[in-house]
């Protein structure tokens, strides 16, 4: 007759003993490999609530307004939907062409050198920065 104690195993930790067959990622791990995405979407919030307040709308500049708000919605939605649906793919290119296109805008709508174009550069190298850094994409 054996004793229960002589039947368990005590020279193997019981974390590794129970070990499930997939182990999952600690939460500290997830939150890094997100956190670009999340800095992505803060700062696609910050370029739709900027678009007021430096004045497109007061200087009739509603090309800016609006190409500031609509590539911030876009690039917000874009990034929600990989931070919602990790390894989503097709989201990388989309939000890379996006924040290109913040660089560029100055350019393009010829802002001159305001608070706004200097808004735009900021962002869009924040944005394309955060994106290199992001959690990679499955095939």
């Amino acid at each position: 007759m054996s004793s229960f104690i002589s039947e368990q195993d005590f020279t193997t930790p019981a974390h590794i003993r129970l070990d499930p067959v997939a182990p999952e990622r600690p939460p500290a791990a997830r939150a890094t490999r997100t956190l670009p995405l999340a800095i992505v979407f803060l700062a696609a919030v910050w370029l739709v609530v900027s678009a007021v307040p430096f004045g497109y709308i007061g200087a009739g500049r509603y090309d800016i307004f609006w190409s500031d708000a609509v590539t911030g919605i876009a690039l917000a939605v874009a990034t929600l939907v990989r931070l919602l649906k990790p390894g989503a793919a097709g989201f990388t290119p989309i939000i890379g062409g996006l924040a290109g296109w913040v660089l560029i805008a100055p350019l393009v709508l010829r802002f001159g050198w305001s608070a706004s174009t200097a808004n735009d550069i900021a962002v869009g190298l924040l944005i394309l920065t955060c994106a290199a850094f992001g959690p990679e994409e499955r095939a």
